[in-house]
This record gives C-alpha cells, sequence and structure tokens, in this order.
C-alpha cells in the first residue's frame, strides 16, 4: 500500500487585462491592410516590376553560364592577305606568295585556287611528300573540282606512282573534259609510262583546247627530249612554256638545262640567276645552277656554294648533299665531303656510287675501318647493278683497305659519272 503525498500548494497568478497575443495580432493585421491598400494603389507597375525582375534573373543566369567561357577570338578575315599573296604570286615572288598563303589555309579550307597553289609551290621547291599531302587537301576542298584532281594526278606523278596518277587525271577529265591542264599531266603520266606516242597525242589535244596552256608546252617539251631525242623541239616548247607562264619557277628551270645541254651556259646561268633572284631559296634552282658549275665547268668552288644554299634551304636533299660532298672532295676539303656523303646514306640512300664516295672520302682521310661500313654494302649495290665501272672502283678501294698496310697511299684513280645517283 502506497500512501500518496500531497502536493504542494502553489499560488494560481491572476489574468492579465493586457494580452501581447492581441497585441501582436493587431499591429500584423494593420501593416497588412496599408500594404494591400498601396499594392492596390500602384497596380500598374506590377508589369514593369515583373519584367525588371525577369531581367535580373536572366542576367545573373547568362553569367554563370559563362562565368568559366573565355572572351571569343574574332575570325579575321583573309581576303586582304589572300589578295597580297596573288600579286606577289602574279610577280614571280613565289616564296613570298606561299609564306602568306601556308600561313591562311585554315580560314580557307575551301578554297580551291589557294590550295592548287600551296601544292604546286611545294612541288617546284622540291617537298614531294608535302605537295602530296597537301593535293589530297585540294581535293578535299572541293571533291568536285576538276583542278584538284588535275593538281593530284601530278602530285602522284612527281611520287613515282604512275598509275594512280593516271586514275586521278582521268576523274579530272570525267569532272571537266576539256580541261587541258588534266590532259597535260595526263600527257606526261603516259610518258613516264614509256607510252611516248600515246603522251603526244595527248598533249597534243591539250594544246587543241588552250593554245596558251603553259603546262602542256612544257610537258610536250619534256616529250621531245626524253621520248623522241629531239633537243631542238624540247627548246623551243621549253621557252614558249617559260614565256606564257614567267612567274611560275618550272618551266623556266626545264628552259635553262635545255640551253646548257645545248651549250649555251651563260644562257642558262643568267635564267637561273633571274630566278633566284624573287626566289633565293628555290631549292631546283639552286641545284640546277651548282649543278652546271660542277658539270659543266667545273668551277667547285661557286658549285660548293650553291649546293650549300640548297642544302640550307633543305637539309634533307639527298641530291645537293651528294654534289656538295663532290664538289667538297674535289677542292680536297675531305672531312667535310665525308661529313656531306654520310649525311646522304644516313637519309637513307641506296645509290652505289653515293655509297662509293661515302668510304673514298673515308678511304682519303685514312679511316679504312669507317670506309669499310660504306664500301662492303656499296659493293652489294654495285654488283646487282651490274654497273662494271662502279664494280672496278669499289674493288680498287676494298683492296687498299684490306691490304697490309690498311690505308691508301694515292687518292682513288676510278672517277664515276659525278651525276650518277
Amino acid at each position: 500500500m502506497y500512501i500518496k503525498t500531497p502536493k504542494r500548494y502553489r499560488r494560481t497568478p491572476r489574468r492579465s487585462i493586457f494580452s501581447l497575443r492581441r497585441f501582436l495580432l493587431f499591429v500584423f493585421t494593420c501593416i497588412a491592410i496599408f500594404v494591400g491598400i498601396g499594392i492596390y494603389e500602384n497596380r500598374e507597375m506590377f508589369p514593369q516590376v515583373g519584367e525588371a525582375v525577369q531581367q535580373l534573373w536572366d542576367n545573373a543566369r547568362e553569367s554563370i553560364a559563362t562565368a568559366a567561357a573565355p572572351t571569343p577570338t574574332p575570325t579575321p578575315d583573309p581576303t586582304l592577305r589572300i589578295n597580297r599573296a596573288n600579286e606577289l604570286w602574279a610577280q614571280g615572288l613565289m616564296e613570298d606568295a606561299l609564306e602568306i598563303y601556308e600561313e591562311i589555309l585554315p580560314s580557307v579550307p575551301n578554297d580551291v585556287v589557294t590550295h592548287y597553289r600551296v601544292t604546286l609551290g611545294r612541288l617546284v621547291n622540291g617537298d614531294l611528300d608535302g605537295a602530296l599531302e597537301m593535293a589530297e587537301k585540294t581535293v578535299t576542298a572541293n571533291p568536285f573540282s576538276s583542278d584538284a584532281w588535275a593538281i593530284r594526278a601530278l602530285a602522284l606523278e612527281y611520287n613515282g606512282r604512275y598509275g594512280e596518277g593516271i586514275a586521278s587525271a582521268l576523274h579530272a577529265l570525267e569532272l571537266k573534259e576539256d580541261n587541258a591542264r588534266a590532259l597535260a599531266f595526263l600527257a606526261e603520266l603516259y610518258l613516264d609510262l614509256n607510252q611516248t606516242q600515246r603522251a603526244l597525242d595527248t598533249v597534243n589535244q591539250a594544246l587543241e583546247i588552250n593554245p596558251n596552256s603553259f603546262e602542256a608546252y612544257r610537258i610536250r617539251g619534256r616529250i621531245y627530249q626524253d621520248g623522241f631525242f629531239d633537243l631542238e623541239a624540247a627548246l623551243a616548247d621549253y621557252e614558249k612554256a617559260a614565256e606564257l607562264a614567267p612567274h611560275i619557277i618550272y618551266p623556266s628551270i626545264d628552259y635553262a638545262l635545255m640551253e646548257s645541254r645545248l651549250g649555251n651556259v651563260e644562257d642558262a646561268i643568267d635564267i637561273l640567276d633571274g630566278i633566284l633572284v624573287t626566289n633565293p631559296r628555290n631549292v631546283q634552282a639552286l641545284f640546277a645552277l651548282g649543278r652546271i658549275y660542277y658539270q659543266d665547268l667545273g668551277t667547285y668552288t661557286r658549285a660548293a656554294d650553291y649546293f650549300t644554299r640548297c642544302v640550307e634551304a633543305d637539309p634533307d636533299n639527298i641530291f645537293c648533299l651528294y654534289l656538295l660532298g663532290r664538289s667538297q672532295y674535289n677542292l680536297e676539303q675531305f672531312t667535310a665531303a665525308a661529313e656531306s656523303f654520310r649525311r646522304v646514306i644516313e637519309l637513307g640512300s641506296q645509290n652505289g656510287y653515293h655509297y662509293y664516295w661515302a668510304g673514298n672520302a673515308q678511304v682519303t682521310l685514312g679511316n679504312c675501318q669507317a670506309a669499310l661500313t660504306y664500301l662492303t654494302p656499296g659493293y652489294d649495290i654495285a654488283i646487282k647493278s651490274g654497273d662494271t665501272s662502279l664494280i672496278s672502283a669499289f674493288e680498287d678501294r676494298l683492296a687498299v683497305c684490306q691490304s697490309p698496310l690498311g690505308f691508301p697511299t694515292s687518292t682513288p684513280t676510278p672517277t664515276p659519272d659525278p651525276l650518277s645517283g
């Protein structure tokens, strides 16, 4: 049994006359009434306020969305630069024009003319791989351009891919059957495949369509030169091509080389010097002029100067490096010659004469161990080629290095054709 403890007595508080809760309710009610009256009296301003609030919201949202975005760079208009490049091209300043064309290519991805000229410029300067790459981009710029497929055919021809070149030229003619340029390039491809008469018929067809086609005259000159061995007819066509396109380099180079071949050496030098005035780094002109001084005049110092400039313009040019080495050797600059020949082999040459002179320079320096690294594989190349004079030259140098003395007692007597390879 539990005993219930009584609660302690507590005094009950008296009820207050004033209530805080009622007072606050009264105050808020009054405020609500006044606000309502104000809203009603100014109801015509609500749309403007809503628009302002919405505008603030839109601005805030746009600021958040673009907070991390960089400031857009305006794309420059290439028109002025294209016009400048076109002017330089027309003046024969091909190197200066190409520099601008190359820079603006990303801005004109569908401009066939610009892509075409860059392709041609690379071909003229001996950049065959770069030219073929640009030819493909020319076709991409406009797959329905006959000229795009034509320049692709020429780039393939320069790279020795004759079958593909013919297919490209024929496709150019499908797109435009009266394209004299495409016909001329097709004729050159036929010549490369020893279809001489077919080449002549094709190029004459091109000249019927366009009697002022410098491409056709230049290629017909080559057909007369290499196919029919009519050097005078070739000279006339090369001269005509150079007259029709004085701003294009390669017809003038062909013209100069034919003048040199016919004994007009001074005329050839004048033509090539003129090219180098406007295009001082043109590899083909530098090589051609160096070769004239080396082969025709035997002026090895001048030849070495031009071949050096050629190598500076194109450090991987095997032909310029080889004849630079030959010029240096004739000037008794044997160490420099050995380095030039070393670079030729390093770049992948499989020419027996190149291996012979690389080994011979080392023999002359008394480095038979180094010489054998060139003479041994070069001798195998000579055997496979069946070139008896080259085989004899290798055997002479190998005999020197395999003798008990192990070093040469005199300069080599065999002198292979300096321009072979």
